[in-house]
Parts: structure tokens; sequence; C-alpha cells
């Protein structure tokens, strides 16, 4: 029996995953994203923890702390989500009343031109690793959960992509679920105004506690005991992820609630919540924030909660997610497009910058 090192154990699953074992390691974000699109590609569709479940639990074994390498599996899918790899629906159920859960689907490949000739590449091939030949597989740019692809001079990539069957989208296409401009306070107003008479007491209601500081997400949630007042929550569910919602609590009851998403929103109900957030944070007058780091051709900036699916797929595009020791996540964009991009964050997502 040939028993490998860990060294050679990263090596070979690097290597399974059609990935460089000399530039990332089986943990890495890059792997991470590789093995759920595998893993996508069999068992969809299917509830996001199940594809969770797939990654953790081979390598439970083999990493150093379980916990934050769970962590890193959901932001990873989460990030996959966004990107477009993959789709959320709900569950066509055959109980009347109950609500439908959310399952995954695989996205069909297609890919993204721009201008500059650069390619995008999006969606998974069930039972494949790839849906292009070799020559073009082996030219992927990865980036965490982001893959390009940059045309050779002579060569006309797109016609190429076309001609493999990958769908182009158009930047309008997958960028359509940006909502409509509205100010942080139109914002809050009109979700006040679709609250709902409820039920009274949740059992197991999270809400997010706005009061608590805007630099760590995970820290801000807390369980609905005594409090009162208007926050985004989390309820659990019989089946399914748990639900997110709007919710008037006095003295730890609910006395109204609206649910994520919302009617006929083309919005996930997890983007939603979070616009909510942030303009919750506004209007009290502790606005999320953005860091920016300024490199030589190049600016970083770095967030510390979640946003939005239509914001993140744009910086997708316009930039390059990269690895933060500070922040959530963070994106690098070139020099000459900074300046765009920090006025769309103050005025669709209501952030400001801190120095």
């Amino acid at each position: 029996m040939n028993i490998l090192t860990p060294e050679e154990l990263h090596a070979c699953g690097v290597r399974t995953l059609g990935l460089d074992p000399e530039a990332c390691d089986l943990l890495s974000i890059e792997a991470i994203a590789a093995a759920l699109r595998r893993a996508a590609g069999f068992l969809c569709p299917c509830p996001q923890r199940t594809l969770v479940q797939a990654i953790v639990e081979p390598l439970e074994k083999v990493v150093g702390d379980k916990e934050q390498f769970c962590e890193a599996v959901e932001n990873t899918l989460e990030a996959m989500i966004t990107y477009g790899d993959l789709l959320e629906e709900s569950e066509v159920t055959a109980a009347e009343h109950s609500r439908p859960s959310a399952l995954l689907y695989a996205a069909p490949p297609s890919f993204i031109w721009r201008d500059s000739g650069a390619v995008f590449l999006i969606g998974i091939t069930p039972d494949h690793a790839s849906a292009l030949p070799e020559r073009l597989t082996a030219r992927i740019d990865y980036g965490n959960h982001v893959r390009r692809l940059f045309p050779e001079s002579s060569e006309n990539l797109r016609a190429d992509l076309n001609q493999f069957g990958l769908t182009e989208l158009s930047m309008d296409a997958w960028h359509k679920e940006t909502p409509p401009h509205e100010s942080s306070s139109e914002h809050l107003q009109r979700l006040n105004s679709k609250l709902n008479p409820s039920r009274g007491s949740i059992d197991g209601l999270k809400i997010l506690n706005p009061a608590k500081p805007v630099t760590y997400y995970r820290g801000r949630w807390e369980e609905a005991k005594v409090q009162t007042g208007r926050f985004m929550a989390r309820r659990p569910q019989a089946y399914g992820n748990d639900v997110w919602c709007y919710v008037e609590l006095v003295q730890g009851k609910a006395v109204r609630l609206i649910d994520f998403p919302t009617t006929n929103s083309r919005l996930r109900g997890c983007d939603e919540a979070w616009r909510l957030q942030l303009a919750i944070d506004a209007e009290r007058g502790e606005s999320q924030r953005f860091r920016v780091r300024h490199e030589t051709h190049s600016s970083v900036v770095e967030f510390y909660s979640p946003l939005p699916m239509w914001a993140t797929r744009r910086w997708d595009d316009m930039g390059e997610p990269i690895t933060t020791t500070r922040g959530l996540f963070a994106y690098k964009f070139s020099a000459d497009e900074i300046s765009e991009e920090i006025k769309f964050m103050q005025q669709e997502l209501w952030i400001e910058q801190v120095i």
C-alpha cells in the first residue's frame, strides 16, 4: 500500500481538479471552487448544504481547522452563485401552503466578452471539468472562483467559444438583476410599507443588531429575545434553508413581518436582506464601509459585509476578486476604473469610504 504524504495528497487532488499543484493547494479558494463545480455537475439540483457537505466531509481529516474550512467552502459557494456558475431557484413543492425551498442548479456553460478581448467563463458541464478542449482549458486563468481566458495573437477566441457550444451573454443580460436607483431612505420607506401583521413569537429567530460594529458582519447576529425595533432577520422553517426576512419586534415578539424574496422579485432573498441592511445602516448614520488601498497600477477595495449579487457580479467583470486578511472580501480594480466604482458604491449601495 502506497501512503501519500500531505504534500503528495494535496498535489494529487489539485491535479485531479485540473489545476496546477505548483500554483495552489487543495485547500485554496481555486481548488475549493473547482471541487464545487465538479460536485455540482453530479449533484445539482440540490440545496446549498449538500454541496458544502460534499466538499467538507471528504477533507475533514486533512484540514487543520474544520470550522474555518467549512466557512471557506460556504463563502466560495456563495461567491459562485453570485458570479453565475450556479443558479438558485425555488423548489416546486406539492404542499399548497408550504414555502418552497431554494435549490441550486448548474448554470449552462457561457461566457462574457469584454472590449479588451478578455473572456469570463461561467457555468458548469455535468460529468466534465471543462466544456472546452484541452488546448483552451490549459490556458484558463484561475483567480479565486473566477475563470478567465485571454486571446492569443491572431486568434478568434470569441468564434471558438461559440463553436464549442458556449452561450455568449451580454453585459445587460449578466447584470439584469440590478434594481432601479433609489436613496436609502426611499428603499427603507418602501419596505416599511410592505410589513404585514405577524403571528407573534417566532422560535429560533435571529436578527442582525444594527447597533453592533458594521465592520464585523458575523458578530452582528444574535437571537431575538427582548429587543424592540425593526431588524433584518432569518427565521427557521421545517425544511430547507432559513428564510431571510424583515421583522418588527416588540420585546422580542414579532408584530409585523415580510419575507424575502418579496413578491415578484427577481432577486435572491439574501440579496434583498443585505440591501435592506445597507439602507438601515445608512439611515442610522453608521453606513457600512469599504477601504481603498492604492497600488502602482491598481487599487484594492476591501469590504466588511456581504453585498448583493448584482453589485459583486459587476465587480467580477470590472475587477478581480482577491484574498484579504482585513475585510470579508476584496476586489482589485485598475487605476482607470476605481473612481467610477467608488461612485457606484456610494450611490447604489450607500456605503462610505474609510481611510
